[in-house]
């Protein structure tokens, strides 16, 4: 077990008593390398001061690689579930207790709430909210949080139910809506944000910048997801600095400028399509082959998806639709040329 860890910088997750570093890990990625690399990305983290590692059941063999590599040591752990009864999100809180070998996990959260009747359903009486609530009572979860994708649901969630600790919300140099409206709201009833997507889902070129831009704003914690040790290192580098200098506001300028009308912020308010063109899944493809592989994209039906781009007439209503004005027929043909370069996704 590691000793002398370096200490980084931490905040208070929302109304906890978790002081989480800066930077948590995100454990989508090490579901797609071989174990011993991921044990080894994991323990990396945890010897180079990480201790906020994120991961969920949705994530196939997240939890058990984390359980694995960390077991003994003290850190804390967030995981979720989309599961949205009460009985079910109950029974995988104690899936994830097993497979992290962990007799109570830190932070428990609703998985992708990404809709307001969505929402409706978890906090129902027999929803995911009462399984967890229950789980906590019993002392095998410490506090519960929520996930998603979409600001206006997760502000509803907030405003509308005090269990939430914390609000784990896609957030970067591109995706900065939330400050609008999420941010002072968490800062006004003490919830925590959790920045996933911190680089863009792994689209973003400079990785380590665009993390130290997030960690710059008014977050708790930003959490990318990293694959290998090297990736570890690059994105903690910038954490031994983290004020951005002016040549770096200059290049995350550029970045931002060159991203803004090219990121799909998957709001999916350009759906539905009249032609039946799966856009949101078509423009959001190319971050699940990054960091769950393009297997597990197939399994979700990506070649049926692929496929439904060739509906596209291109009659504008989902550029209409769309509150970036992003040229979306454009980003579906670049998107179907890049998937049909990849094996996985032609070989039916």
């Amino acid at each position: 077990m590691a000793s002398n860890r370096p200490a980084l910088p931490t905040r208070r997750l929302g109304k906890t008593d978790l002081e989480v570093t800066v930077v948590g890990f995100g454990g989508i990625p090490i579901q797609i390398v071989a174990e011993d690399v991921a044990v080894a990305a994991v323990r990396k983290a945890y010897d180079l001061g990480i201790n906020f590692f994120d991961t969920a059941r949705g994530y196939t063999n997240s939890e058990e690689r984390i359980g694995k590599a960390l077991e003994g040591r003290k850190y804390f752990v967030a995981t979720k579930s989309g599961n949205r009864e009460a009985e079910g999100v109950y029974r995988d809180v104690e899936r994830s207790l097993a497979n992290l070998r962990r007799s109570q996990v830190d932070l428990y959260q609703l998985h992708g709430v990404n809709n307001d009747d969505e929402l409706d359903g978890v906090l129902a009486p027999g929803g995911a909210l009462e399984g967890l609530r229950r789980a906590r009572d019993e002392g095998k979860i410490a506090h519960i949080g929520i996930t998603g994708h979409r600001r206006e649901t997760l502000v509803n969630a907030v405003e509308r139910c005090e269990d939430f600790a914390s609000v784990q919300v896609p957030f970067n140099l591109v995706e900065d809506e939330i400050l609008d409206n999420l941010v002072p709201l968490c800062a006004e009833r003490d919830v925590g944000i959790i920045a996933m997507k911190p680089i863009g889902g792994g689209n973003f070129t400079n990785a380590p910048l665009a993390v130290k831009w997030c960690i710059a704003q008014p977050i708790t914690v930003a959490i990318p997801g990293m694959a290998t040790p090297q990736e570890v290192e690059e994105d903690l580098a910038v954490v031994k600095q983290p004020t951005l200098t002016a040549e770096e506001q200059v290049a995350i300028d550029r970045m931002r400028s060159e991203l803004n009308q090219r990121t799909c912020r998957r709001c999916r308010y350009c759906e539905p399509c009249p032609q039946g063109v799966q856009i949101g899944m078509l423009l959001h493809g190319r971050s699940i082959v990054h960091r769950m592989g393009a297997a597990r994209w197939k399994e979700w039906g990506a070649i049926e998806i692929i496929a439904s781009a060739d509906l596209c007439t291109e009659c504008g209503e989902c550029v209409e639709k769309c509150p970036y004005e992003l040229p979306i027929p454009e980003l579906i043909r670049e998107a179907t040329d890049h998937y049909r370069t990849i094996p996985e996704l032609t070989e039916d």
